[in-house]
């Protein structure tokens, strides 16, 4: 049998890290076997790598900095598109030119490679979450107490949106002690988790975007809580429902 052909938004996924061991070494081989599309997706790790380097050695920006550069920094590392038009004419000048906006005019730290750790704990708690959803024996708990939670935990939690149908309440685990995980289900049916810990993290205090692990996050924080928003949609689209979660709870 013949490997299937090797899809631009697969060498995505690749460099993304989001590819099992078998289809990495097909993509690689497909890689190997064609110079052109090797040096097209060498020039991209290079200037991912480069991007994140530079940003590196900045100082600290004020958080709606850091918001916009993180937005900007997903649009150039998750959004798909087709590898052999990224690099060619009047889009490669786009991109160098989106690339200097973000080292120049929006300085700060690299948002995206150094997430707060509690991210991790976040993500972790939305694959558990979809995990137990689909397990016949793991009862979902879609009740709870916001009281409760803060009388025991001492995590507040934010008003949820109206039409927001909560689906699971967990107290789950995490670096920074007991964190609270609600699974929710939105009016145009997207599947997102809600994670708040008591942490005085390094988030940002307006929402920030990045893909980590394989998952779009949103994090930010308030005072002495941390918050994320995890979903399977882009980046762009955890940060648009995190602002929006904000302004509506404010």
């Amino acid at each position: 049998m013949h490997p299937e052909p090797v899809t631009e938004a697969e060498i995505q996924a690749y460099l993304d890290g989001e590819l099992d061991l078998r289809r990495r070494l097909e993509v690689e081989s497909h890689l190997a076997a064609d110079p052109e599309a090797a040096h097209i997706f060498l020039e991209h790790l290079r200037l991912r790598t480069s991007l994140r380097l530079l940003a590196a050695d900045l100082d600290d920006a004020p958080p709606e900095m850091l918001s916009a550069a993180a937005r900007l920094s997903t649009r150039l590392a998750d959004r798909p598109r087709s590898f052999r038009k990224l690099w060619s004419g009047r889009v490669m000048q786009g991109l160098a030119a989106a690339a200097l906006l973000a080292i120049v005019v929006l300085p700060g730290r690299d948002v995206q490679a150094r997430p707060p750790a509690y991210v991790g704990d976040a993500v972790a708690a939305y694959r558990t979450a979809l995990l137990r959803e689909a397990m016949a024996s793991q009862v979902e708990t879609p009740r709870f107490d916001a009281g409760e939670v803060q009388r025991s935990t001492r995590i507040r939690v934010p008003p949820l949106p109206a039409k927001w149908v909560v689906t699971d309440a967990q107290i789950f685990p995490s670096k920074e002690g007991p964190a609270l995980q609600l699974m929710v289900r939105t009016p145009n049916a997207q599947k997102l988790s809600l994670f708040a810990v008591r942490a005085q993290s390094d988030a940002p205090v307006a929402p920030t975007a990045v893909r980590h692990e394989g998952a779009s996050v949103a994090y930010w924080r308030e005072g002495e809580m941390s918050y994320a928003i995890t979903g399977p949609e882009a980046p762009e689209a955890m940060d648009t429902v995190a602002e929006t979660f904000v302004d509506d709870a404010t």
